[in-house]
């Protein structure tokens, strides 16, 4: 198959299948963008109706053209497209795109019908398809302009800019026109794109294929990816896991975050979104980083097109201006970014000194006022920052109106840009001047206009090198398991908390000890055998959400108290529950007091089994303080999970509290996933709901739990209700 997508993206020759010499239509603008970004290699027209197109010799059919070409473009009415390209694959040609439309995104019989004819196609003959209803795409490198976006099709000048030092963007959208917005908005910013492709419906290549395929691309150092969901979700972690062995970071825009785009995205290509939070989870194990919008995406981008070989070591970030509030804005937005912006290191300082008029200030910022920048230029004070052992960064906050300056320290700039050790990004706080844009991209430097995207580019950086540094692809693989591990009964759909906990006690994770009572008088007898307060809770499989029928009395003394409470109980829900089988009520004492949390696990449609550890009882809702990791976890990965919550400074101790017992948490996280993987098959949900945090060295306690199986048919993705306080927890997982 790597041949195959070779001929696609490399091809060395083409069809044109249903050309027009019309360029106010698809068709003509298809043959429009190919001339006037010549490609190297012949060029066939296959036309019923025309002699010749735009100079170029048209064929009747595919089976006359005098070749087998590398890439067949296909721009013919939905009803023929079938086929042409079983006539594409019989004559030999070993790749297309399938421009036209009127394929699954129709959301009719006759759509599916035509889009599932391309897809036999492609397994029949192993023939590289992107489409159908795709924009095409560009190999900046070759030239090669195999579409009709406008973007290309009216660009004026070069497709890539000449002499720029920054390394190869490649774009891979499932919007054609999402996916040229990143060519259109990072090609005036001096930006280096090695290919934009859209992939449409996917029939036949999906975003996947097509990134794997150009992770192996050695003038494509950073990707952008614009994607709805997966038509294979579960291959995303191994080639992610490939992006970052090959230290090429992946920028992603996932959308369907809320309903309302969620319904666009289906209707849109065909492609069904997947659960954003679980995204989110995938995206920070592996380093990707998440894409908010076009501007973000293609800054972010610059700064690692330029400086992947350089990033910084840490967040403290040296800003260099000649207007004290640009440096002072900027400054705000590093902070804001989780940046630090430190006073520089006395050398540093006394050297910038001597350059600085009496008003401008070397601390940090550094102002160095417009007088220097009108004497000296920007490279002599660049060098001189980037020397100091307090910063890891560098941001130029200054006005690129006109280039004048720039050219004028252009020989010095280039000097510099190649033997600087750490980024060097300029922010704009004008616009940006072409040509000035121009001259540092051939110096070595990204030129942005957005300062908090400067910061974020920065930020971005710093976070992927951390990332590599801790990444291990061996994290992935299953723990050796040194002891037998409880199994899940296939004929249990939901186990009780009484059940639950049974099953917990054998991992040796802490629970209050109970007994399950089916009268007052057992309920008091069993109160008597447990020192202090005791809880009482219903215990009934048709009742998850035991505090919502009365289920659940806490804090009862005495064995008056209890009898009663257990009357009250059963009163209550079988006025609220009158259907559900009870099992009877789990007698426990009340654990000792510490932090609450919860804990869960939880199947997602795309990537199966995740962990979730959040903030405790309402908290969790009230300051959706949840994060999430898929499976394996390992006692590192648990640590990284505890230290991204907002209630970590809690576990640490404040205002005289002891620090809490992280250690247990940890155990109690690993072996939760032990156990989950070992009964991947079956687990459903599991909620731990709360887990009680004791001071250090004191453990941790479950006090409420509820397993979700799935009901003996591993094929099934029925969800069982989780816990009481988190019965809808995994839609609101922290985006991280």
């Amino acid at each position: 198959m790597k041949d195959t997508i070779r001929a696609l993206f490399w091809p060395q020759s083409i069809a044109l299948i249903g050309a027009s010499p019309d360029p106010q239509i698809i068709r003509g603008r298809m043959v429009e963008a190919i001339l006037e970004h010549p490609f190297p290699g012949p060029i066939y027209v296959v036309s019923r109706t025309h002699s010749k197109i735009r100079g170029l010799t048209c064929y009747p059919s595919v089976e006359a053209l005098p070749q087998a070409v590398d890439l067949a473009i296909i721009t013919i009415p939905a009803i023929h497209v079938g086929v042409a390209l079983e006539s594409c694959a019989v004559r030999g040609i070993r790749a297309a795109i399938v421009i036209s439309s009127g394929f699954a995104e129709e959301k009719s019989e006759v759509g599916k019908t035509r889009q599932q004819a391309i897809s036999d196609i492609v397994a029949r003959h192993r023939i590289a398809v992107l489409g159908p209803n795709a924009e095409g795409f560009l190999n900046g490198q070759m030239p090669l302009a195999a579409t009709f976006s406008p973007t290309v099709v009216h660009f004026e000048g070069e497709l890539q800019p000449a002499a720029s030092r920054g390394a190869g963007i490649a774009v891979i959208s499932q919007s054609g026109g999402v996916g040229f917005s990143f060519f259109n908005r990072g090609r005036p910013k001096g930006l280096v794109f090695s290919f934009v492709v859209t992939t449409g419906n996917e029939a036949g290549l999906d975003a996947l294929d097509v990134l794997e395929h150009l992770l192996e691309e050695d003038n494509t150092q950073v990707i952008l990816m614009f994607v709805e969901g997966f038509n294979q979700p579960q291959r995303l972690r191994e080639i992610a896991t490939k992006a970052a062995q090959r230290r090429k970071p992946l920028i992603v825009a996932k959308v369907g975050r809320f309903e309302a785009a969620s319904a666009a995205a289906a209707s849109h290509t065909a492609s069904l979104a997947g659960s954003y939070q679980a995204y989110q989870a995938i995206f920070q194990r592996y380093g990707i980083i998440s894409g908010s919008d076009s501007d973000h995406m293609t800054d972010v981008a610059a700064g690692f097109a330029y400086f992947s070989g350089c990033l910084p070591l840490g967040y403290r970030v040296g800003i260099l201006t000649p207007s004290g509030g640009a440096g002072a804005w900027l400054a705000d937005q590093c902070e804001a970014q989780g940046l630090s912006v430190p006073e520089l290191d006395q050398t540093t300082r006394d050297q910038i000194d001597i350059e600085l008029p009496a008003y401008g200030t070397s601390r940090n910022p550094v102002d160095v006022t417009a007088q220097v920048i009108f004497e000296l230029g920007y490279a002599p004070i660049l060098e001189i920052m980037s020397a100091s052992p307090e910063i890891d960064a560098i941001l130029v906050a200054g006005s690129l109106a006109h280039p004048t300056y720039v050219e004028r320290d252009l020989e010095a700039l280039m000097r510099l840009g190649q033997a600087i050790k750490k980024p060097v990004v300029f922010c704009a706080y004008t616009r940006a001047h072409p040509r000035a844009v121009e001259l540092l991209a051939q110096a070595g430097f990204p030129c942005l206009e957005n300062m908090s995207n400067a910061a974020r580019a920065i930020k971005a950086m710093a976070d992927y090198q951390t990332f590599l540094e801790a990444f291990d692809p061996a994290d992935d693989q299953p723990p050796a398991q040194t002891q037998t591990l409880p199994t899940l009964d296939s004929d249990i759909p939901l186990y009780t908390e009484h059940a639950a906990k049974e099953m917990l006690s054998q991992l040796k994770i802490s629970c209050p000890p109970g007994r399950l009572v089916t009268s007052a008088a057992e309920a008091a007898e069993a109160a008597a055998s447990f020192d202090g307060p005791v809880a009482l809770k219903v215990q009934s499989a048709q009742i998850p959400h035991k505090t919502e029928v009365g289920g659940v009395v806490l804090n009862l003394v005495g064995t008056d108290q209890v009898a009663s409470g257990y009357e009250v109980m059963m009163n209550q829900t079988s006025l609220h529950a009158p259907a559900a089988k009870i099992d009877g009520i789990r007698v426990e004492p009340m654990a000792p007091p510490g932090t609450e949390l919860i804990v869960g696990i939880h199947r997602d449609a795309d990537f199966g089994l995740l962990l979730s550890i959040g903030s405790g009882g309402v908290l969790v809702e009230v300051v959706n303080d949840l994060v999430t990791t898929p499976l394996p976890v390992n006692p590192r990965q648990a640590h990284r999970l505890i230290n991204q919550l907002h209630c970590r400074s809690l576990l640490g101790g404040v205002r005289g509290r002891a620090p809490a017992d992280i250690d247990a948490l940890v155990e109690l996280l690993v072996r939760v996933s032990d156990f989950a993987l070992a009964n991947a098959l079956m687990l459903d949900t599991l909620d731990l709901n709360p887990v009680i945090v004791h001071d250090c060295g004191l453990g941790v306690t479950v006090s409420d739990a509820l397993i979700g199986t799935r009901s003996g048919d591993p094929s099934s993705s029925m969800t069982c209700a989780p816990a009481d306080s988190n019965h809808e927890f995994p839609r609101r997982i922290k985006d991280v």
